[in-house]
């Protein structure tokens, strides 16, 4: 009896080991996938954000560029945590 109780206690805790190694296994390729895609995000913000900063700092650049570039620059500064939304 004590052997079969042991045996059952055994292959308990294997399938529990199992299981919570593959969970974990799951979680992290999970937040590998999130990571990678804001790596993506920040990358394509921060290069939009550099767009419009040269688009201000050309003297040839109408007004209305301007002032639409300064409005998508804090916009994509926001979307990024740079600056707090005032609302």
């Amino acid at each position: 009896m004590k052997e079969e109780k042991f045996k059952k206690l055994v292959v308990g805790g294997t399938v529990a080991a199992v299981l919570l190694l593959v969970f974990l296994i799951v979680f992290m390729v999970y937040q590998l996938a999130l990571l990678s895609e804001r790596r993506k995000r920040i990358d394509f913000l921060q290069s939009e954000i550099a767009k419009y900063e040269q688009i201000i700092a050309d003297q040839n650049s109408e007004i209305e560029e301007v002032y639409t570039a300064e409005w998508w620059l804090s916009y994509r500064a926001r979307q990024l945590g740079m600056i707090l939304d005032e609302g």
